[in-house]
């Protein structure tokens, strides 16, 4: 399920963001709307691309691979039993979910699990 979400003017401004493709940073501000309260979402490339980019040609796999690549990333790609997600980092310093929105179901990070939740 799609959800609203909010976008700072810092997002233009990140210049390790600034240096990636066009389509990869709109793919980026994309993901946090189909992202759960806590930042995580099943790591499908297909379906996040049929989601957020049916009209572009764009390999979602490459591009959420770009956006874990920096030294400090924008996401983090993890498996837990045999199933692939996403985190996206930095979650509650720059979004504040709805406090009626549906508990993540999705597990954390192995061994991370107060890293990122708030």
């Amino acid at each position: 399920m799609a959800r609203s979400r909010n976008i700072k003017p810092g997002f233009f401004h990140n210049e390790v963001l600034a240096d990636m493709p066009p389509v990869v940073r709109l793919l980026f501000a994309g993901l946090w709307t189909i992202a759960d309260r806590e930042g995580r979402l099943e790591d499908r490339p297909r379906r996040i691309k049929a989601s957020l980019m049916p009209y572009d040609d764009v390999d979602v796999s490459e591009a959420l691979d770009l956006l874990a690549a920096p030294e400090d990333p924008f996401l983090i790609r993890y498996e837990v039993d045999g199933v692939k997600y996403v985190q996206i980092t930095k979650w509650h310093d720059h979004q504040k979910p709805h406090h009626m929105e549906t508990p993540s179901v999705i597990p954390p990070i192995p061994g991370e699990a107060n890293r990122f939740n708030h």
